[in-house]
């Protein structure tokens, strides 16, 4: 059995040797590069294609589709094994929360 068929890949503790889990980072900088690549293979095959070299458009075509699927598996392991994504804690935002405020005396008429 391999270690990819087992359904516990995220309750592996941190220094145990069956799988290392790159942190969340690395993935997103994988996903942006397979996507890249993607793309920029995608273009280059419509270019061969438009030229008449068709080999080389299927061949480029076939690499852009390998470079999506890594970059979908990529995004899988990262929602299943990866840290839970959080909003980004903007410094200007601290004026929109609420202000305990002292609560104001009234002093009834003399």
């Amino acid at each position: 059995m391999s270690v990819w068929d087992r359904d516990d890949l995220c309750e592996i503790e941190p220094g145990d040797d069956r799988l290392d889990v790159p942190p969340v980072q690395m993935i997103d900088r994988l996903i942006r590069w397979h996507e890249k690549r993607a793309a920029n293979d995608g273009r280059l095959a419509l270019s061969c294609e438009a030229e008449g070299l068709t080999i080389a458009a299927e061949t480029n075509r076939q690499r852009a589709l390998a470079h999506r699927q890594t970059a979908t598996c990529l995004r899988l392991l990262r929602q299943r094994c990866g840290e839970p994504e959080t909003a980004p804690q903007s410094a200007f935002r601290g004026h929109l929360k609420p202000k305990a405020r002292s609560r104001a005396e009234v002093r009834a008429p003399p």
